[in-house]
């Protein structure tokens, strides 16, 4: 069983093609009219719960420390939890045990191992945070066939789903907790990535902490001081939030009125759309910001669009739909959603069936054709001038895989080894981000000016691998950089960790 995994930041889902190609969601082992999971997590001693069984468990006890939103802390070095037994838990051991849950779900319900799975990134996550994904899934024992990127999985279940011509399309994704924009060229053929771009800490947590605000305020006004706040009453707030934002999504809604229940007090909320949609204004501006960012990085301009398609749950926000059709005015162009909490899940299954050679059988478009999503380089310091340069090997959205050699030199006749940082960006104005150094030697026969060619490597995963190689004794150096300063003793011990850990279901 070949299987395609959205790992969401507050949901998961899990998909698979049927006999005729057409995927289908898989559901929880324990509530078999649930294809969701969220992306929650309680550890008590040796135990975990994962998804809705956490929420039943708050239910009882809204104090419980519950893990979530830990996507966003991929290919961060520290730990993000101590559990009891004072064991650090990373955010892909956190998202190991969401997997193990996710393959167990589907094992349980098919009745058939899993024999290999493609599990989706945000197309704009750095060598780090992808490797983190692929560490979590080692942890899991999951089989992965590949790594594809959320809007592109998306645009892929579209254009397999729908006869598309020669045409640009553009794929807005805004989920619960990250933002991508991609640009794809589609034919009956394949997929191809033109340019891609996006933000890590933006999407519907957001929103809901915005609607979050307006009850706030609204309780200070009505009874004269602050709701007082405890685990309780921030779970009740949480929900309470997303419920409102999910019906001010409903078209023509312009207002909600209810009373809600929060602690030990009862009052009534009243939300208007228009005060929502100006709370959230200058974040959907971030979003179509990033957007021309990416146009302008493909080198297109908003009437080269042809379709514009929305994902993602926070997407069926009114505003953002009708903001994007002021910049993308063109009559001819289209803008729609489609099926915004699955197209993720079900590309994913398309591309498994593609990398496990089994798209002719399903009658799917074999081609497909990523992008580097970031600029890559090595830092160097410049003779003359003593300052720390980067010395930039693989442009942005280039295609995949993309390979680029360099030879570097020893500055004196006694140094022994070379020491390079390798990094990606944005643009020459933004931050680097490390990938890791590379440390070549000790040398055979030191001199002045001794040559080392290195190559690095975008993969068509993504991620990076560096190879460095002696001309002069043909030694080569393989280095490909972890997610971690720890390297491989940590992920041995996570494994360890996420092997003695049981998930409970229900």
């Amino acid at each position: 069983m070949k299987t395609g995994i959205d790992l969401g930041t507050t949901y998961s889902l899990i998909a698979r093609l049927q006999q005729d190609g057409t995927p289908t969601l898989l559901p929880d082992s324990s509530f078999r009219e649930v294809y969701s999971t969220p992306s929650a997590i309680y550890l008590n001693d040796r135990n975990a719960a994962v998804g809705y069984l956490v929420e039943a468990l708050l239910e009882e006890n809204p104090e419980l420390p519950v893990l979530r939103f830990f996507k966003r802390n991929f290919g961060a070095p520290n730990p993000i939890f101590l559990d009891r037994a004072g064991m650090a838990w990373h955010a892909e051991t956190l998202a190991a045990l969401v997997l193990k849950k996710l393959r167990f779900d589907a094992e349980s319900y098919a009745g058939r191992a899993m024999e290999g799975a493609v599990v989706t990134v945000p197309a704009h996550f750095h060598d780090r945070q992808r490797k983190a994904v692929l560490n979590a899934a080692a942890l899991a024992e999951l089989p992965v066939l590949g790594l594809v990127e959320e809007p592109v999985a998306a645009a892929l279940h579209y254009g397999v789903s729908n006869t598309c011509k020669d045409e640009v399309l553009m794929v807005y994704d805004l989920g619960g907790g990250t933002f991508d924009v991609t640009l794809l060229s589609m034919d009956e053929r394949g997929v191809y990535v033109l340019a891609k771009d996006g933000i890590t800490e933006l999407g519907g947590k957001e929103f809901d902490e915005a609607i979050a605000a307006m009850v706030l305020e609204q309780f200070r006004n009505t009874h004269g001081s602050p709701l007082p706040m405890n685990g309780l009453t921030s779970l009740q707030l949480r929900r309470i939030s997303e419920e409102i934002k999910i019906e001010l999504s409903i078209p023509n809604k312009s207002f909600l009125k209810k009373t809600v229940l929060i602690g030990s007090h009862a009052f009534e909320v009243v939300v208007y759309r228009k005060d929502f949609e100006a709370a959230i204004r200058h974040m959907i501006e971030q979003t179509i910001e990033v957007s021309m960012r990416c146009l302008d990085g493909a080198g297109l301009r908003e009437a080269d669009i042809g379709k514009l398609m929305l994902v993602g749950g926070s997407s069926m926000v009114p505003s953002i739909g009708q903001r994007l059709g002021q910049v993308f005015s063109d009559s001819r162009q289209r803008i729609f959603h489609h099926e915004p909490l699955k197209a993720v899940a079900y590309g994913a299954a398309v591309h498994a069936a593609q990398l496990s050679g089994e798209a002719e059988a399903y009658e799917i478009p074999p081609e497909f054709r990523g992008v580097t999503g970031h600029h890559i380089g090595i830092q160097t310091i410049n003779p003359q001038t003593g300052r720390m340069e980067v010395d930039r090997l693989i442009a942005k959205n280039m295609p995949l895989p993309a390979q680029a050699t360099r030879t570097f030199y020893t500055s004196s006749a006694t140094q022994t080894k070379i020491r390079l940082q390798v990094v990606q960006y944005h643009d020459p104005k933004s931050e680097l981000t490390p990938v890791g150094e590379l440390v070549i030697g000790p040398l055979a026969n030191p001199a002045l000016n001794y040559p080392v060619e290195v190559t690095v490597e975008n993969t068509t995963d993504g991620t990076i691998r560096v190879r460095a190689y002696d001309p002069n004794t043909g030694v080569e150096l393989e280095q490909e950089f972890g997610a971690s300063g720890d390297g491989g003793a940590s992920l041995v011990l996570q494994r360890n960790l996420v092997r003695s850990t049981f998930i409970n279901h229900l």
